[in-house]
């Protein structure tokens, strides 16, 4: 497996060097970079097709307003000086502890300091007309729903990494009093469910309040989930972080199968699980003592083949929401399909035993089923009427 990007890079390219850039971190960035992609796309489709239509927005430059931009952005200009460009100079802390680097007082004060003044006067100087006027002018203007996208993909991101932590906590219900806060927070251990809810309800919240119908919101969203999805998936499978099925020693059913895609033992894994791989040196040197399925993989491939599916069928479907209610009906199903092969702590429904992603994932496919066909009867009986009227 492949824990550092230098690692799957160096596998391919036959290179060898180092940069200790976490596999599944690339892939997480990489998910949120082709799902914004999917989004804008979707977005400016929908706008020219005029099911999008520019919100109003009220901008009003009094002091408070005044003071909110520019101690607004001298705070993320300080963020940027002593975090990021922190971490840029400091590398090897950084990476070895990602989170705990971020949350504690680690950083470069002086930089943060100056990045704030910079940013500060860069903020002063373009927006100096509306800053030094002494009218409290309120002005209206239009805003094309594409600009609302950075905003929603950010707090999607955050409400979906604190809805995949609640998520993992109440699946591993001894995760909280067991672990320290930083391991709690660490990348690994993050449940999809959780991360999908809670960052959907923050996409809708904030594309409702501006006025944009939550069909067309669904449908774009759909699209962009199963990319993020899948990719993220794809970045699991890669670094070996523990997404891997039950142990598989049965015979592979087809000779041109390749081995790992029936059963794999993850060598090198992230989670550092298994037994010492002799003769190997460094921190990622465990394998699997048996092979077991590679379930990261075949979600991976299911839900890229289904977001290419979808892609392409978007302009033939017609009725608002229909996309949504079949991806709602595959996620659910896929779900609860591999799920099967996994191993996870099980529920006990009246004396059926589920794991928290089944019983979502038969949620999910039971509201696809409902809300399409209520959706394709709803259109049916709209254009039989809509004929009708026509004829009188």
């Amino acid at each position: 497996m492949f824990p550092t990007i230098s690692h799957l890079v160096n596998y391919v390219f036959g290179t060898d060097f180092s940069w200790p850039v976490p596999t599944f971190g690339f892939f997480v960035t990489l998910a949120f970079i082709l799902s914004y992609l999917t989004f804008k796309s979707e977005f400016k489709r929908k706008e020219e097709l005029k099911e999008m239509k520019p919100y109003e927005e009220r901008e009003r430059w009094n002091i408070t307003a005044k003071l909110t931009l520019v101690v607004g952005y001298g705070f993320l200009g300080f963020l940027v000086g002593f975090k990021v460009v922190g971490a840029l100079l400091d590398l090897d802390t950084f990476f070895y502890n990602p989170l705990r680097f971020i949350f504690s007082g680690q950083g470069n004060l002086r930089l943060g300091l100056l990045f704030a003044f910079m940013l500060c006067a860069f903020i002063i100087f373009a927006n100096r007309k509306p800053l030094f006027s002494k009218t409290k002018k309120e002005t209206i203007r239009l805003v094309s729903p594409q600009k609302l996208l950075p905003i929603m993909l950010l707090w999607s991101g955050i409400a979906g990494f604190i809805g995949a932590k609640l998520f993992n906590i109440f699946e591993d219900g001894s995760l909280h009093h067991s672990h320290t806060l930083f391991e709690i927070l660490d990348f690994s251990g993050l449940t999809f469910w959780g991360g999908l809810i809670f960052g959907a309800f923050s996409y809708l919240f904030i594309g409702i309040r501006r006025g944009i119908y939550w069909k067309y919101l669904v449908d774009v969203g759909s699209l962009g989930m199963l990319v993020a999805y899948g990719v993220g998936r794809m970045g699991c499978h890669l670094s070996g972080d523990g997404d891997w099925g039950m142990v598989n020693t049965a015979e592979k059913p087809f000779r041109w199968l390749p081995d790992w895609m029936w059963s794999f033992r993850f060598p090198n894994n992230v989670l550092g699980q298994g037994e010492q791989i002799p003769g190997c040196v460094g921190k990622y040197c465990y394998v699997l003592p048996e092979g077991v399925f590679p379930t990261s993989f075949y979600e991976a491939t299911i839900i890229l083949l289904a977001f290419g599916l979808l892609w392409n069928m978007r302009r033939k479907i017609k009725v608002p929401g229909l996309l949504f209610a079949i991806y709602l009906f595959i996620a659910g199903a896929e779900r609860i399909l591999i799920e099967c092969i996994r191993i996870n702590y099980k529920f006990d429904i009246g004396g059926i035993y589920l794991s928290e992603a089944q019983l979502v994932g038969f949620f999910m496919a039971f509201l696809g089923f409902v809300v399409g066909g209520y959706l394709i009867f709803e259109n049916r009986r709209l254009l039989k009427k809509s004929l009708t009227s026509k004829k009188i």
